[in-house]
């Protein structure tokens, strides 16, 4: 039934990417430009993307850029399977399975991407060390998201694929705890969630772009024109106004709208790339976790292309 399910979705995205005139991925379009289509999640990490988009950063170097939002990690997941995704933003994990399950992928950069581990108002934990295996986390399972709940503490896990249905839950009282990623765990706190630690308190950084390997053969100068774009993007963002864009970002992202507010006073960062430490701790943190068959043996610097990154953090 699962299966079943699985090819029922990539048949319909493949049907609605054919509607909206989106050809093969990393193709030309009719106009001559240049295209990738790329995936994201709801977090912080693709506020640059849609500007870049919205602003013209990526057009600047003949690039169209389609971007699909994707609500679970599930379904993004699934759209991968389809072949029409060029570039995603995921995580370490994720990336993992998608490497030992076969699909060729290598990771291009850092996105970034917060995450925070929250209580619920009136569940009394107040600190990680509150934390016990009596307590439910709500999270979505076999990502980043399980990992960072993990690296917090001992709680029981749930599966909640749905950030939006994680916060609505926690803040319920209806589980004692989740990991959600940016805008949302701001937006949970100010509604009364507690916050407990974030990913950068837990020491965590592997929240990760990356492109298909086809992409990265065939498609180059695409990929070299969309880090050219994310980096001016990114430069956009450290010195405008937000009532710039939070607007269009909002819409765009799909953002639920009280989270323009939270967008509002995020700082984004200049383009960097992950360490091989923190990829090998997920790697065995995956093994112990039986999250791995046994058909993964890539190294680090198998599965990393840094050179797009270079080349733009050079301009």
């Amino acid at each position: 039934m699962q299966k079943k399910s699985l090819f029922i979705f990539v048949l319909v995205v493949s049907m609605l990417l054919a509607a909206c005139g989106c050809e093969p991925a990393g193709t030309q379009n009719n106009r001559g430009k240049m295209r990738l289509t790329v995936a994201t999640m709801p977090s912080v990490d693709k506020v640059p993307l849609i500007v870049g988009i919205e602003k013209g950063f990526f057009a600047a170097y003949g690039l169209d850029v389609i971007h699909l939002n994707f609500q679970s990690p599930g379904d993004r997941d699934a759209a991968l399977a389809s072949g029409n995704l060029d570039g995603v933003m995921t995580d370490m994990v994720a990336l993992t399975l998608y490497l030992e399950a076969g699909m060729k992928w290598k990771i291009t950069s850092l996105v970034q991407t917060g995450f925070a581990v929250l209580a619920s108002p009136g569940g009394g934990i107040r600190q990680l060390s509150d934390i016990t295996p009596q307590h439910e986390c709500g999270i979505s399972m076999n990502g980043i998201i399980e990992y960072i709940a993990d690296m917090a503490g001992s709680a029981g896990k749930i599966s909640l694929p749905s950030v939006s249905g994680r916060v609505e839950q926690l803040l319920a009282n209806q589980i004692d705890l989740t990991v959600v990623p940016e805008p949302y765990g701001s937006m949970a706190v100010q509604n009364g969630a507690v916050m407990i630690a974030t990913d950068a308190d837990l020491g965590i950084q592997a929240a990760v772009m990356a492109f298909d390997e086809t992409a990265i053969d065939g498609k180059s100068d695409a990929i070299m024109a969309f880090y050219a774009g994310y980096r001016d993007s990114l430069r956009y963002l450290q010195t405008a106004n937000p009532d710039d864009y939070i607007g269009f970002v909002t819409e765009k992202g799909e953002f639920a709208a009280e989270i323009g507010d939270v967008l509002r006073s995020m700082a984004f960062n200049p383009l960097q790339t992950p360490g091989e430490e923190q990829y090998e701790a997920i790697v065995n943190w995956m093994i112990h976790n039986g999250e791995l068959t046994g058909g993964y043996e890539f190294a680090f610097t198998d599965i990393i292309d840094f050179s797009f990154y270079e080349a733009a953090v050079q301009h």
